[in-house]
């Protein structure tokens, strides 16, 4: 998956590269939670803080991450 460049890199590659990766974010995300007790990493991070915010009612609050989304 990695050693493949250019044309020999198919559709294939790519979806299960992009699979990797996602699932590697994914730990990332609950490791961070459960070791911190807050989330602890950019886009994902902000966007469920923009998620728990809207929950909450605090729309000011939710407006800002939701920038910080968008601007990452």
């Amino acid at each position: 998956m990695f050693r493949h460049q250019g044309k020999n890199r198919t559709f294939t590659h790519n979806l299960r590269l992009a699979t990797l990766l996602s699932f590697v974010a994914g730990i990332v995300n609950i490791s961070g939670v459960l070791a911190v007790k807050t989330l602890t990493t950019n886009v994902t991070g902000h966007f469920a803080f923009f998620a728990e915010e809207l929950i909450k009612h605090n729309y000011a609050a939710a407006v800002t991450f939701f920038i910080f989304t968008l601007f990452f």
